[in-house]
């Protein structure tokens, strides 16, 4: 079983996860659907590739990969204008391709749900060769939804930043990642 590694903020999440400090304004994450209490500083997340589905990576029409499983865990930074710079670590499992993250970078998250990212890079092995993707100054990846078990529906377009002519210039990332902790998320 080929695995994908994220130690620290990835495209997500990496192909992955939560991203929350581009956009219009940045969101606040509250316990209560009412959003009367912030989590504070330093709030533990997590989440997981959401059951019986797979991440996948995408050339134009072509599925160049996959990941079966995935985790990721991280922390808040700040409790006003929340952003989650601290990701301790993201593991995908079950990938079709060797994968390796090479660059940390940050993730943020408007007040409409949107999630970015910047500064990440991920070198994935495909077709025998090496090729790095990254996350440029705000890449969307997706939109993160609030609730008792929030999801990021994940559709993330990253430019290649190293390799060969073998590479694709862009990947899309497509996921489904569940925030299992904390317990409730609401984003405003």
């Amino acid at each position: 079983m080929k695995h994908l590694r994220i130690t620290a903020l990835a495209a997500v999440a990496a192909m992955a996860f939560m991203a929350l400090g581009a956009g219009s304004a940045s969101a606040d994450l509250y316990t209560d659907a009412g959003k009367t209490v912030k989590y504070p500083t330093g709030t533990t997340i997590s989440a997981t590739l959401a059951a019986g589905k797979s991440a996948s990576l995408h050339s134009g029409s072509q599925t160049i990969g996959t990941c079966t499983g995935g985790e990721v865990h991280g922390s808040t930074a700040n409790e006003t204008g929340t952003v989650l710079d601290v990701i301790s670590s993201m593991t995908w499992t079950g990938c079709s391709q060797t994968t390796h993250t090479v660059a940390s970078g940050s993730l943020s998250i408007s007040i409409s749900g949107e999630v970015t990212g910047s500064g990440s890079q991920v070198t994935l092995v495909f077709f025998g060769v090496s090729c790095t993707y990254g996350t440029a100054e705000g890449t969307k990846l997706g939109t993160l939804g609030s609730g008792e078990t929030p999801a990021l529906k994940m559709n993330a377009k990253t430019p290649k930043v190293a390799g060969g002519f073998l590479c694709p210039s862009f990947i899309t990332w497509e996921a489904e990642i569940i925030v299992t902790a904390p317990h409730a998320l609401y984003v405003g």
